[in-house]
């Protein structure tokens, strides 16, 4: 139990910026973004804190309420406490206050907030965004080498999909140039893009997925839309055509019919 030495005891918000940002409705100090498995550390900024001071870390997916460290000076020795819900992944530093998660989760997700209490309670709080790594996007064939309207040659019509997730986006580039790119609130669907190129682009198109945190790319190969060698189907079949053309007009020279 902490007891305080001047009655009630005051609310004090200290801030790196200055003025706080606001995040899902809720104010916070300092905003941080981690990919899934790393190590966080959430800094309070103070250094050599006194023995006596208590330190309270509370978490909550929007309001954070929930009470996951509680470390107090009690009868001449420190008591340190952790919330079951991180288990053994929680470590505070008691000269400064802050608070170290280990192989942090996309369930980690959340506003955390710190008092630090010495006759006053001195309070921070972090937004904290876990994203876990994007898969590598796939890419197929839609449908095999096709005319397409207006054209001059045939076209290879591909589709790139992947997995969707948290603030995800895919997109189709030509070389570095982005053509066309989707993403989705619902995190139950698959994110699909089409593209259609020219038999005969010799370009380089690649399919990227990205997130905040990390970005994985799939390149179009020759395999999936293979060129025709700098000639168009039309031009083969026209070729097949004379060489049918050829042979038919040597065999009857070669077997002339008898009148």
């Amino acid at each position: 139990m902490v007891v305080f030495r001047s009655g009630q005891p005051v609310v004090r918000s200290w801030m790196t910026g200055g003025m706080g940002q606001n995040v899902l409705g809720v104010t916070v100090d300092e905003v941080k973004t981690v990919r899934e498995g790393e190590t966080v550390s959430l800094l309070t900024g103070f250094t050599g804190l006194q023995s006596d001071v208590a330190i309270l870390w509370f978490y909550g997916p929007v309001d954070p309420n929930t009470k996951i460290v509680q470390s107090i000076f009690h009868r001449g020795e420190i008591i340190t406490d952790y919330s079951d819900k991180f288990r053994d992944r929680l470590q505070l530093d008691r000269q400064t206050g802050s608070l170290t998660i280990r192989n942090i989760s996309t369930t980690d997700s959340g506003v955390y907030k710190v008092q630090i209490i010495n006759g006053y309670v001195s309070e921070k709080r972090f937004s904290l965004t876990v994203y876990a790594t994007v898969p590598a996007p796939h890419i197929r064939v839609r449908q095999s080498r096709s005319a397409g309207s207006g054209s001059s040659g045939p076209k290879c019509s591909v589709v790139c999909s992947v997995e969707n997730g948290r603030d995800v986006t895919l997109s189709w580039y030509k070389g570095k140039e982005i053509l066309n790119q989707t993403s989705s609130p619902d995190l139950s669907t698959i994110l699909s893009l089409p593209l259609e190129i020219e038999d005969q682009d010799n370009n380089i198109y690649s399919c990227v997925a990205d997130n905040p945190v990390s970005q994985q790319t799939t390149q179009l190969t020759k395999e999936l839309c293979p060129h025709s060698n700098g000639k168009s189907d039309a031009t083969l079949l026209f070729v097949n055509i004379l060489c049918k053309i050829f042979m038919f007009v040597y065999c009857v020279a070669e077997n002339p019919v008898n009148t």
